[in-house]
């Protein structure tokens, strides 16, 4: 009998300890819910819901992370710089703290607390995303707009989509070269219909920047079929076959596809007109670069490449010259080549006069006006490029 007893009270005693344990444990996440709602002792209150979630009676214990959600949330509104040190990201620390309590058994008991904290910080991180973009934090701005998404998948916002923040998360993934996830958000702003004809461009941006040419072009040509109107579109089109493909039959065709669309944009005459030069057609570039300056005489790319045109052609007649032996045959010849310069040389000052600081341009003015005899115009622009 005396055994029974003994027995009996040893059993008691153990689970007075193991209340006693445990109560001794959640006293470390209690104390610091109250750290965390009055702003004190923010220090204490971090450390102890880290200590509890080491604990076995706390560490699957759903307010654990209700509280550290707190305690995190508490640090990034406080004014006090030591507890600010606390933590880097404390928001981001905050919401996955929440995100993990509401999910665990006993969380439903804090599902409206929470509910409330993922509408506050869904419009802090964005703030706090737009602050970042605004001061060129890109990588700071990524962080706060994808997580401000991830904060949008919690059952209180009813699957609302918004998808202008999807697109900024995009343009700040491109920003920070990541092109992975910046394509898995333009695809997805494409599929919601956000952006349209811009949103096809810079994704094929992001496959361009991975040196995926095939993918780059297809999702140009995709995006012009449903937004023909494009420009940028089609200008990165036309410019791919231009400048990277060396395939002049599938440049006319785009050219002649964007004058039909916009007949009086000048870029379209400049465009056609440099691939005319290009496969040495020169004649038909020298007629498109013109019709381009007619449409628009601020267009600097067709002027200085149509006085580019005429110099090439005075310098090739110059080189003949200087091979003949006829001294009229010569004088001649010489005559002809000073005239391509003297073509040249209205486009090459219209060039100068549209970009002052070019010392190319520069360089090219003053070999004209040495050749052409003009002293005057000699000296200042030597003068000019010292």
């Amino acid at each position: 009998m005396k055994k029974l007893v003994l027995t009996t009270i040893s059993v008691a005693f153990a689970l007075l300890m193991f209340i006693g344990n445990a109560q001794a444990q959640k006293k470390y996440v209690n104390k610091a819910q109250i750290w965390a709602e009055s702003g004190e002792k923010l220090d204490t209150a971090l450390g102890a819901v880290k200590y509890a979630e080491t604990q076995e009676k706390t560490a699957d214990w759903a307010k654990t992370y209700y509280v550290k959600g707190l305690v995190y949330n508490a640090i990034a509104e406080s004014e006090n710089e030591e507890f600010k040190k606390l933590s880097d990201e404390p928001l981001i620390e905050a919401f996955n703290s929440f995100k993990k309590a509401y999910t665990m058994d006993g969380g439903k008991a804090y599902e409206g607390a929470m509910d409330v904290k993922f509408v506050t910080l869904s419009g802090a991180f964005i703030q706090n995303a737009v602050n970042a973009y605004n001061e060129q934090d890109y990588e700071t701005a990524f962080k706060n707009f994808k997580t401000s998404l991830e904060v949008k998948k919690m059952p209180v916002f009813e699957n609302e989509v918004d998808t202008a923040i999807i697109f900024n998360t995009a343009i700040t993934a491109q920003r920070t070269e990541k092109y992975d996830e910046a394509i898995k958000y333009y695809k997805k702003a494409i599929e919601l219909g956000y952006g349209e004809g811009d949103t096809y461009a810079l994704l094929a941006d992001c496959y361009k920047s991975k040196g995926d040419n095939e993918t780059y072009l297809s999702t140009l040509k995709e995006g012009f079929e449903r937004y023909p109107a494009n420009q940028s579109l089609l200008g990165g089109i036309i410019n791919y076959y231009l400048l990277e493909a060396e395939n002049s039959e599938g440049a006319f065709k785009y050219i002649e596809v964007a004058r039909q669309g916009d007949p009086d944009n000048p870029q379209f005459y400049s465009a056609e007109a440099h691939l005319y030069n290009k496969i040495g057609e020169y004649d038909k570039a020298i007629e498109k670069y013109k019709e381009a300056i007619e449409l628009d005489p601020e267009l600097f790319e067709a002027q200085y490449n149509l006085g580019v045109i005429f110099f090439n052609e005075g310098v090739e007649l110059s080189d003949s010259a200087n091979m003949i032996t006829d001294n009229a045959k010569y004088e001649a010849a010489k005559k002809k080549a000073d005239e391509k310069f003297a073509e040249s040389l209205p486009y090459i000052e219209k060039a100068h006069e549209l970009n002052p600081e070019d010392q190319m341009i520069m360089q090219t003015l003053k070999t004209l006006y040495y050749r052409l005899k003009m002293d005057e115009k000699y000296e200042e622009i030597s003068a000019k490029m010292e």
